[in-house]
């Protein structure tokens, strides 16, 4: 892989420069173009350039090569939760919690994908989400497990 681009393109992402990332990045993928890493790193950068739909068809193409990694896999069910694609979105992130049990993220965006056809099951998935370190990951948990365990009450 183009190793060396991948990671000064994730650098000047970092650093706030998406064209120089873009650059970057896509030199890497032309060097290596079944790389998930380099095309996850240059859907990002798409996204920040404001190329929504050919990032998520980069995602679409890294969840295809290795439908068990979690990056791609989070940010492709992100954006499918966007569109209101909860079914996709779920089937894109079973293969991830079957690879990675412990990815509470992937827990929580299963429960996002699951919360409004099955409440139950979106709970199980907070609960785990709950376990992670992250505060901001935790507080979102925490408000969908909320929501979801008064639409319970309610039912």
């Amino acid at each position: 892989m183009g190793t060396d681009l991948y990671r000064d393109g994730m650098a000047r992402l970092d650093a706030g420069d998406v064209a120089e990332a873009r650059r970057l990045l896509e030199e890497a993928l032309r060097k290596s173009p079944g790389d998930v890493a380099v095309m996850h790193g240059l859907s990002r950068v798409l996204d920040q350039a404001g190329e929504r739909a050919r990032s998520v068809e980069l995602l679409e193409h890294a969840h295809a090569r290795a439908p068990s990694e979690p990056g791609p896999a989070h940010d492709l069910a992100m954006a499918l939760l966007e569109r209101e694609e909860d079914v996709r979105a779920v089937q894109v992130l079973t293969p991830v919690l079957e690879a990675h049990p412990e990815d509470t993220r992937a827990h929580l965006f299963m429960a996002m994908a699951l919360a409004k056809s099955d409440a139950a099951r979106a709970r199980i998935h907070t609960a785990k989400a709950l376990m992670d370190s992250d505060p901001d990951v935790k507080l979102q948990a925490q408000a969908l497990d909320d929501v979801l365990a008064e639409h319970q009450r309610l039912s």
